[in-house]
Parts: C-alpha cells; structure tokens; sequence
C-alpha cells in the first residue's frame, strides 16, 4: 500500500519508506457519526439527524536513518512541511493509496531515542476538519465538432427523468460510484458564450464569456465560482452563474445522462467522501 503525507504547498513525506516507517497505519481509517435524538418516551428514542464533527487520529512512526545527518534531514524536513500547514492554517494531505483526508498534525511526541543508531519513536496525532476519506475521479468531454467517432444513443438515457434533450448536441453519461450523491467541481474552456451542461435534468449554466485560453471552475465543495486567465489572473464570477438553476446541485449516483454543446470542453471531477478509504 501507499502511505504518504502531502504538506499543503505539495511536499510529499513517505510514511512507508525512505526511512520513516508507520506502524498499525489501520489507526487511521476509523470513522465515527455523532447523532442527535429526540428524548426517550416508553423506552424508544427517534434518531434526527447524524453528522461528522472533527475529529483527531493518533499515528505512530518509526524513524531510522544511516547516519546523522539524513537523521537530522528526516526530522528537519518532517517538523519543517507540518509546521507551515498549521501557521498558513492550510491542511495538507494524508493519502492512503487513492484516498485522502485533509488533516493538520498538531502534536507531535518523542520515544526511544536512540544516538548512536539515529532512530527514534514519533508519535503523531492529526486533526481533520472534514473527516471524510476522498476519491476524486475526473472525467473529460471533448470538442467534437471534427467528428471524432461515432455515437451510440441509449434510449434510456435519452428518455431520462422525461427531458426532452436536444438531439443536435452530444448526448454522454458520467458514472458515479458514489455513495450517494456527489460534491464535484466543473470546469469550462473557452472559448466559449455561455457555457452550459446538463446533468440528467439539472442545468449548470454560467452567464459570461470564455476566450481561448481561459477556464472557469464551479466548486460545490467550497461554493465558489472563479475564471482563470491565460497569464493566471484570477476572478470571482459567482455572481456570473444561471441563478435559476441551483449551480452546486450535488450530481445523483448511478449512470446520468450529460447533454453540451459539441464545441464545449468540459471536466467533471466527482468527489466520493467516505467514512474509510479502500483498503488495496
């Protein structure tokens, strides 16, 4: 398996190797639901609602090194990608194979220091914000307005939640795997007028203009609309968006039906939020 932690400015420790070593790493994959509960009436409660709260998950490492000064490095560079993420108040990332939770480590303890074999025992304990292990999957609709292959229409999908689609633009699907519903992000190229796609029968449609070079991306998971230029210039265009069709609607699960103009690109990333990732 890959266990690693990625610092949020993307410096990557590896807690499975190079000579830092995670022991019983399963610690981190527990997950607990918080609930409320209406009170007890003849022995019977009724549950309201459950949520995720933060939470915090202890790791162990074992730290060994071949001489001292790649035992200094080791422990420098670890203290050195922790300590930025908690002073700029950006998470980084704990991954375990695809998945990941954004998680600050805010303490850290010491064990067994051994000199004259520079080893030493470290105990970690991270805090997550958003407790949820993410998988995110990206899926890519391309220009075809030269013709790229031929497509094969599933009546199913076409007859999809009764919408009535039009058959002069590219009719896709996006498959989600999700556990339910899924948070995404949205992203258009330019050069576009307009751009619009529909997921099964929820239009997300921003009110502005794409040049080439330019992008714009809808974030559900932080609600944020912003256009990105050729050079990196940046803008806010949340007030840009179809205000008559919700624009962070999650996208449901199962296989959707995705209707675009053929001249518009677009990615969609799903994002899978899970109480523990995969295993292999």
């Amino acid at each position: 398996m890959k266990l690693y932690y990625e610092g949020s400015e993307g410096s990557i420790i590896n807690l499975m190797g190079d000579g830092i070593y995670a022991q019983s790493p399963e610690t981190l994959t527990g997950s607990t639901w918080q609930y409320t509960a209406t009170s007890e009436v003849n022995g019977l409660g009724r549950i309201k609602r459950f949520y995720k709260k933060m939470e915090e998950r202890p790791l162990e490492l074992s730290i060994m090194a071949d001489n001292e000064e790649e035992f200094n490095e080791l422990t420098y560079r670890m203290h050195r990608i922790f300590e930025r993420d908690i002073r700029r108040v950006k998470p980084g990332k704990i991954w375990w194979n695809d998945w990941y939770k954004e998680v600050f480590v805010v303490e850290t303890s010491n064990d067994e220091f051994e000199e004259n074999f520079q080893s030493i025992e470290r105990s970690l304990k991270l805090l997550s914000t958003k407790p949820y292990w993410t998988k995110a999957t990206k899926f890519q609709y391309l220009d075809q307005s030269q013709g790229g292959g031929s497509l094969d229409y599933d009546d199913s999908l076409l007859d999809y939640n009764d919408f009535d689609y039009d058959l002069e633009e590219l009719i896709e699907v996006i498959q989600n795997d999700c556990i339910g519903s899924a948070k995404f992000e949205l992203k258009f190229y330019g050069p576009c007028q307009n751009p619009s796609v529909t997921v099964g029968d929820h239009i997300y449609e921003l009110l502005t203009e794409l040049e080439s070079g330019e992008y714009a991306v809808i974030d559900s998971r932080n609600k944020t609309i912003r256009k990105y230029g050729s050079y990196g210039e940046e803008e806010n265009i949340f007030a840009d968006r179809n205000k008559e069709s919700y624009i962070f609607q999650e996208i449901p699960e199962g296989t959707i039906a995705i209707s675009r103009d053929k001249l518009l690109k677009v990615d969609i990333t799903l994002y899978d939020e899970r109480g523990e990732p995969e295993w292999i």
